[in-house]
């Protein structure tokens, strides 16, 4: 149920800033941000790495592309599939560019891994990719507030997306440390909204508890919750900031991780 803002093309400065939270069983663990490679270009490749298949979520690249992957939800446990969503992030990445990316996208078979949303781009471009089981859909988005979480952008299932875009609209002009703190302060709100959540179906395996808690925007259930936290501000052709929380924000400090582009 991760959570990623992107704030595109709207602050005076800074034209990209990534605001995401990461939801996972805590059993599956994961490494922080280190360099995972480089661009076809040559740009480095900062991403965390998940221990269990060895993907990532979240990465950007010296250059100043970034792209973070949510699951689509299912309301059943799926059935394995040959390749890790993980594995995507990794290689748009590598490609080193939103064109470049478009490509690979292009050249992906469709269900080979479990269906996912992918939003990527770099200060002129930000696009979204829908990967269903018969294929993958590529949007243009404009320039806003965009928040996805495991849905499409704009899911009347997903209020907690909604939420998050309204309390970031207010604020997405602020300077940049005022408004890095305010992010900071949205990403750790780990307050269960009362909010219309759809039923779950009779075979799923959630309950209707468990599907409102998951609209908290830090999420904290005995099993399953925020287990890190980044922000991330990209210039033209550059990352002026990447900070992490290897932990639920506002438990774990913010470290900044920008020298590794470097």
């Amino acid at each position: 149920m991760c959570t990623i803002i992107v704030v595109h093309r709207v602050h005076s400065i800074i034209p990209v800033i990534v605001a995401a939270n990461r939801d996972e069983f805590y059993a599956r663990t994961a490494a922080p941000p280190e360099l995972r490679g480089h661009t076809v270009g040559g740009a480095r490749v900062v991403a965390g790495r998940d221990l269990r298949s060895g993907g990532t979520w979240l990465g950007a690249t010296g250059s100043g592309v970034f792209a973070a992957i949510t699951n689509q939800r299912t309301w059943v446990m799926p059935e394995p599939r040959p390749r890790s969503r993980g594995a995507i992030v990794g290689e748009a990445l590598e490609a080193g560019s939103p064109e470049a990316i478009d490509a690979y996208l292009d050249s992906l078979e469709p269900g080979l891994t479990l269906p996912f949303n992918l939003i990527y781009g770099d200060a002129e471009r930000l696009t979204v990719a829908y990967g269903r089981d018969d294929a993958i859909e590529r949007v243009d988005l404009g320039r806003g507030v965009h928040v996805l979480a495991n849905d499409r952008l704009g899911s009347v299932h997903m209020p907690k997306a909604d939420r998050a875009r309204e309390r970031v609209k207010p604020i997405a002009r602020d300077g940049w440390c005022a408004l890095r703190s305010k992010l900071m302060e949205i990403l750790a709100d780990d307050g269960v909204p009362d909010v219309d959540v759809p039923e779950p179906p009779a075979e799923s395996r959630f309950d209707a508890d468990l599907v409102r808690r998951l609209q908290a925007l830090c999420i904290r259930t005995p099993e399953y919750g925020t287990v890190s936290s980044t922000l991330m501000a990209l210039g033209e052709e550059a990352v002026l900031e990447h900070c992490y929380a290897d932990g639920p924000p506002g438990d774990v400090p913010f470290e900044d991780v920008t020298g590794l582009y470097r």
